[in-house]
């Protein structure tokens, strides 16, 4: 039996784990007592995986041979990947009183040292194999993961010995060259796809984490991955299954909950975990949730109070680093038409008191290349995205003879907006992940005014307005709300939407500037739209809200029930939002209201040219009450469709109010909601009526796009400013 061991061996040692396999169970049907082959099917298990059954072959083995150090060493092994770590020690330390000069039993008791916190012992284990054998890199290697930061020594001995030492090419965070040594190596698809995920580029970091799908990790990163790309369902998954062993996707799992509209669960979560934890960014998280499709108008008003109280019960919380931790702002503050400076200026305060490093003061002197205003535009969604969509024009045109712009955004890969913002700029500072990092970076480019594009829209921008990053800060309306800060000095916003109180909405000063305030082609029709059936929609007068479903306001449910139910022939037509549970919420609270459902037509969500024969198919488009339509209101008039709206208390809910004060149109803003019926019912219902004020929508709207004018009034203002400062 000893040839049929050996060819065992070999066969093992090149890798040929199956032949292997079936040769040393051959030697057991022989005996099945014998040590050797019973260790090295162990280790077979353990490679693929199995670690009880390599728990069980090895076991057997060193009952023969207790006190044989490398059997012992391998029992820990399988022993640890179990997670049965004092019994491991315990295996470890047998191995070495047998053997004190194994190297790999130091190495790996160092690990396990690491691994359940002592972070000393376990660099003295480390440095124990290392003084027995100085020329192995796997030894090397061990240290620097021990060491962490400190690894600069080690980690460089390493790749001196082995240059092809793929995870240690991972720990450097050269992901590329790992994967040019070793396409498959789990460790380093997880480092690349986390690395991706983080750039914002989630359809690549999915495609590299499909790569290593039994890595521990990789099950985390994919369901953020999924997560940024709305698959909340799958992301769902993913984090259930990896739950109960990594608690962070428990955290997350709250977030897909609140996300999918599920706001009693992630709130039921968010309370378990900081119970079980501790956890003090749960605590946050929990306080300032709120319904995406909120059930009333008086279930806004709770909610709103809610935080309120949560907030002040969070006193005493300290955050390191609040996009990491949080990762969100108030978003849909916003959307409940009320008063938000007392509330943003209560989040402003506590987050303040919890993260002191948020409100640094690190602007400079600015530095003038060939004596312009130098200009940097920050936002993480200078992409094709809305804002990208409205602030492409006044990034690409601002007058370079007087201003010297940035481009401060992270890389969006072969997004076509994103590059094409890139290529204009005089300069790109691509955003680092993590907040004080970006903070610092940003303030190096010793700017003389830094401009948030919107600001509450994602976490990154929220948080980086509450430092001084500047000397002069200023915000547009990509997202119309106060930050409730001190830090951003100006909002810009356009004089013919603000109403006539609006100083007192803002923190900031206002500054009231002529036209639209942006510079936007016109939307191209599609050559051929498509039709009605083509799009799914049915018969009868189209009353259109295409909007994000969130900005539908409880106080409208009625306006929209009244319209159905005096034109029976009338279909509402929404589209889907980020997941179908929220136009299951809105359908059944219109339905409260007295809305039909059966005439509630839902569509998927639409490609930009489906969504312009959209708004050319519909008989009328309804602005939503409270939150007005901006770059759809644009498409709507570029495609002559005529939209029904009410400027209401602030500035978000009067876009489209706003753009009809510009062409010289009123006659379809509304004086109030029963004038709201009335004219939605007229457009649709008189096809001659809605022929003519298509036709001066199209002819009046042409001011509205490529605005010079609007890009000249903010160039004044910006100098201005800078100026004054």
């Amino acid at each position: 039996m000893s040839e049929v061991f050996a060819e065992a061996l070999m066969l093992h040692r090149a890798g040929r784990l199956a032949e292997a396999e079936t040769r040393y169970r051959a030697v057991l049907d022989r005996d099945a007592a014998h040590v050797d082959a019973l260790h090295h099917l162990g280790l077979i298990a353990l490679e693929r995986g199995d670690a009880g059954r390599a728990l069980d072959l090895i076991g057997r083995a060193v009952r023969a041979r207790p006190e044989d150090a490398i059997l012992n060493n391998n029992l820990a092994n399988a022993r640890r990947r179990l997670g049965h770590r004092q019994a491991a020690r315990a295996s470890y330390r047998r191995a070495l009183a047998a053997e004190p000069g194994l190297p790999d039993a130091w190495a790996n008791l160092g690990a396990l040292l690491a691994e359940t916190g002592e972070p000393v012992p376990s660099i003295l284990a480390h440095r124990r194999a290392l003084a027995l054998d100085d020329e192995i890199p796997e030894l090397h290697f061990a240290l620097a993961l021990a060491l962490g930061a400190k690894a600069t020594g080690p980690l460089h001995r390493t790749l001196a010995l082995d240059p092809g030492f793929a995870q240690a090419w991972v720990v450097e965070g050269d992901f590329r060259r790992a994967l040019a040594l070793r396409a498959d190596l789990p460790e380093a698809l997880v480092a690349a796809g986390a690395s991706t995920l983080a750039a914002g580029r989630p359809r690549e970091a999915l495609a590299l984490l499909d790569r290593a799908p039994t890595h521990p990790a990789a099950a985390f990163h994919r369901g953020n991955a999924l997560f940024q790309l709305a698959r909340l369902d799958e992301a769902a998954q993913a984090f259930s299954a990896i739950a109960d062993r990594i608690p962070e996707a428990r955290l997350n799992l709250a977030g897909v909950f609140r996300d999918q509209g599920r706001t009693e669960e992630a709130r039921a979560l968010y309370d378990r975990i900081a119970s079980d934890r501790g956890l003090d960014s749960a605590r946050v998280k929990r306080a300032l949730l709120l319904p995406i499709i909120p059930e009333s108008a008086e279930a806004i008003a709770a909610a709103r109070t809610q935080v309120a109280v949560d907030l002040a019960a969070c006193a005493g919380v300290r955050l390191d680093d609040p996009v990491a931790e949080v990762g969100h702002g108030n978003f849909y503050l916003a959307y409940h038409g009320c008063d938000d400076r007392p509330l943003q200026e209560a989040i402003g305060r506590f987050y303040r008191a919890a993260c002191p490093a948020l409100s640094e003061d690190l602007a400079r002197r600015p530095v003038r290349p060939h004596g312009r205003i130098a200009v940097g535009f920050v936002s993480t969604l200078l992409r094709t995205h809305t804002i990208g969509r409205l602030n492409r024009g006044l990034v690409e045109s601002l007058d370079r003879r007087r201003f010297h712009v940035t481009l401060i955004a992270p890389d969006h890969g072969d997004d076509p907006l994103a590059a094409s913002l890139a290529r204009s700029a005089d300069r790109v500072l691509r955003l680092p992940p993590r907040l004080a990092e970006a903070r610092r970076a940003i303030a190096d480019l010793r700017l003389d005014l830094l401009y948030f594009p919107d600001i509450g829209m994602e976490p990154t921008t929220y948080f980086l307005a509450y430092a001084r990053l500047a000397p002069v800060q200023v915000m547009s309306w990509g997202h119309p709300d106060t930050t409730g800060l001190g830090t951003i000095d100006w909002m810009l916003s356009a004089a013919c939407m603000e109403p006539d109180d609006g100083e007192a909405h803002y923190v900031e000063r206002l500054a009231r500037l002529p036209g639209p305030t942006i510079r936007i082609a016109r939307p191209r029709a599609p050559t051929k739209p498509k039709t009605r059936g083509e799009l799914g929609l049915p018969d009868g007068h189209l009353y259109v809200c295409p909007q994000s479903l969130f900005k539908l306001h409880p106080e409208g449910d009625a306006v929209i029930a009244r319209i159905l139910a005096e034109d029976r022939q009338g279909r509402l037509v929404l589209i889907h939002g980020r997941h179908p549970n929220w136009a299951r919420q809105l359908t059944r609270r219109l339905e409260s209201a007295g809305a039909d459902p059966g005439r509630i037509v839902v569509l998927p969500h639409l490609s930009s040219q489906d969504y312009l024969s959209l708004l050319a198919a519909a008989d009328v488009v309804l602005d939503p009450i409270h939150y007005s339509g901006g770059h759809s209101s644009l498409e709507a008039f570029a495609m002559g469709a005529p939209i029904v709206t009410w400027p209401g208390r602030f500035m978000r809910a009067r876009h489209t109010a706003g753009f009809y004060r510009l062409t010289g149109l009123d006659a379809l803003v509304a004086q109030d909601f029963d004038h709201y019926v009335e004219l939605a019912l007229r457009v649709a219902n008189d096809p001659a009526e809605r022929a003519r004020l298509s036709a001066g929508i199209v002819e009046t709207s042409s001011g509205l796009f490529d605005n010079a004018s609007s890009v000249a009034a903010i160039e004044d203002f910006l100098e201005s400013a800078v100026t004054a400062a």
